[in-house]
């Protein structure tokens, strides 16, 4: 409840802000809604637009949609947000899945446009160039082992501390072969 109470006066403090312009279309300070001053200068530094971007989602193209979908909602939980069609493109299926905020957007075709080799383990797949893994931060690595194995997924690097990065995590493969990297920082472990 105090949460709620917290958001919503966060929010009307934006929307009064926001409309804080008076008839003269002049802000609170003096300043037009061109961030000019009286005499005509711009006196306020222009926003970065890039600094308000957040991650969104990745894509997973995929020869198999039913099976990857099914595979991540049984596995890690995503569940569908959303599917639909492209037009002239009838042998594509696109759909969104999503858990803990985080959106895969997986997209299935009936043919490969490029052919990708899968590398045959962790360290080798960290050689390469481009994108390598998927990661997610979970509280307890060794929990998330525990029932990803009670699940039936075969660990493709089990429950590992890497001190320099100070973190333990593991890696597993998702149906199409794709890495996914599962993190705790080592500071969790520390009050145990």
């Amino acid at each position: 409840m105090l949460k709620a109470i917290v958001v919503g006066m966060i929010m009307s403090c934006m929307t009064v802000s926001a409309f804080a312009e008076d008839s003269s279309g002049k802000d609170s300070s003096g300043k037009d809604s061109a961030g000019k001053d009286s005499a005509g200068k711009n006196s306020s530094p222009k926003p970065n637009p890039l600094a308000l971007m957040r991650a969104d989602h990745i894509m997973i193209s995929t020869a198999d949609y039913n099976g990857t979908i099914e595979w991540y909602n049984s596995v890690l939980g995503f569940e569908v947000v959303r599917e639909w069609d492209i037009e002239g493109y009838d042998d594509v299926e696109v759909g969104y899945i999503a858990a803990n905020g985080f959106m895969i957007e997986v997209v299935g075709t009936a043919s490969e446009f490029q052919t990708e080799k899968v590398a045959p383990d962790v360290f080798t797949a960290m050689s390469d160039r481009g994108y390598v893994h998927l990661a997610f931060s979970s509280a307890d690595v060794d929990a998330v082992a525990a029932e990803l194995i009670s699940r039936g997924v075969e660990l493709e690097l089990p429950p590992t501390d890497f001190d320099a990065a100070g973190v333990r995590l593991l890696f597993i493969r998702d149906n199409n072969g794709n890495l996914i990297e599962i993190v705790t920082p080592l500071s969790a472990y520390e009050s145990q």
